[in-house]
């Protein structure tokens, strides 16, 4: 998935953030969890997003609605997707658990995918590419669509 962003440091700040949170929106509806249920999008970390992120709660989902949680904890949240706000909190205890519970991991820091989370949200050239580690995607039995996958940059 490629959009542009209008030129200049500016307009590209402005728009930065409820583009990724548009991105948010399209990774719920491209994904295919194991069982079907509402979509709870949890927000770890700092990140400007969550200005943005409560604008999808109540949003209809494939039959359900969108649910936010913004830094209420891991424990006992049933995310289907936590958008983490740092690396530092891509940890072997959190990609664990996204295996075991189908939870599809996403950030729009530098090497997220790279370093075991699943999907990255990049800025490059004015431009956000989705970066997808597709081999964990699988491990968590979650499956992408492919018009998803046709428009990220693919890790194996």
């Amino acid at each position: 998935m490629l959009l542009l962003v209008p030129s200049g440091q500016a307009a590209t700040l402005n728009r930065e953030y409820p583009l990724k949170v548009a991105y948010l929106f399209h990774l719920a509806e491209l994904t295919e969890w194991p069982a079907p249920a509402n979509i709870k999008i949890c927000l770890l970390g700092d990140s400007p997003i969550r200005e943005y992120l409560p604008a999808l709660a109540g949003q209809a989902v494939n039959g359900g609605a969108v649910q936010i949680s913004i830094n209420q904890g891991m424990e006992g949240a049933e995310c289907n997707i936590i958008f983490l706000a740092n690396n530092a909190g891509l940890t072997p205890e959190l990609s664990a658990r996204a295996i075991n519970q189908h939870i599809l991991l996403v950030s729009d820091m530098e090497g997220f995918a790279a370093l075991g989370g699943m999907v990255e949200i990049a800025l490059r050239d004015n431009k956000l590419k989705l970066v997808i580690s597709l081999e964990v995607v699988k491990k968590a039995g979650l499956k992408l669509s492919s018009k998803l996958l046709r428009m990220a940059e693919i890790l194996e």
